[in-house]
């Protein structure tokens, strides 16, 4: 197994007791939650850092995990890394090239090193074909055996279906939105295409939340799917 060192953050203390509490809402979905699949309607709402984040977080508790990039389209995890080489990734797993240890990668950062990540690999023409083949469900069943936690990036699902396509196969998905930006009508209908196809929607996340203001929108996701606040600078 390869090592590589993932890029730390020391984070604003609201933003680090926000994901420990997502990290605990989590915990407590229900019994056998061991693969989290985290998404959001559009692009630019912070759901990267927040998967990445809420990944070390599990870390931190001494939990074993892997953080599965399937964003096939832009991956941010591919910026974090600072050190170390990655020969093979996801797309070349899906399309028979390299065997499941061949894409596993041992993040080395300090405090982390129970935590493992899965990169998307080169870019391909034809996300939505790999991530549709049987060879993902086989991984990602194989991979909650071996780890506590199986936390899965995956793009925008407003904007491409890539996600609910990798919805079945996982335990349970988080939205995380980012507060004023998308409305109410859109959320819902993308949670109901994630109902439809089996998964069970843990929650809605707000992300950039100015707590300042009188934030209905923050009282309305939350009534209707359980919510909490995370807030900060994100830019994926």
């Amino acid at each position: 197994m390869i090592d590589i060192e993932l890029e730390t953050k020391n984070l604003p203390f609201g933003m680090t007791e926000e994901v420990k509490n997502l990290r605990t809402s989590i915990a407590f979905a229900g019994d056998g939650i061991k693969s989290v699949l985290f998404t959001s309607t559009m692009t630019n709402e912070g759901k990267s850092t927040i998967t990445i984040e809420a990944a070390k977080s599990f870390a931190e508790l001494g939990k074993k995990v892997v953080l599965v990039d399937t964003d096939l389209r832009k991956s941010i995890l591919k910026m974090k890394i600072v050190s170390g080489k990655m020969k093979y990734g996801l797309t070349h797993y899906l399309s028979g090239q390299c065997e499941v240890d061949d894409i596993i990668y041992h993040n080395t950062a300090e405090g982390f090193d129970n935590m493992y990540i899965v990169p998307t690999g080169p870019a391909t023409k034809a996300p939505t074909e790999l991530l549709s083949t049987d060879k993902l469900g086989k991984l990602l069943d194989d991979l909650k055996k071996d780890y506590d936690m199986v936390i899965i990036d995956t793009p925008p699902v407003g904007t491409v279906i890539d996600a609910a396509i990798i919805a079945p196969h996982t335990d349970g998905a988080v939205f995380i939105i980012e507060a004023g930006k998308v409305n109410f009508k859109t959320v819902q209908k993308a949670i109901e295409k994630f109902e439809a196809s089996g998964c069970k929607v843990l929650g809605v996340a707000l992300n950039k939340v100015d707590k300042s203001k009188n934030s209905y929108g923050y009282y309305k996701y939350g009534k209707e799917y359980g919510y909490g606040y995370v807030y900060g600078e994100q830019n994926s």
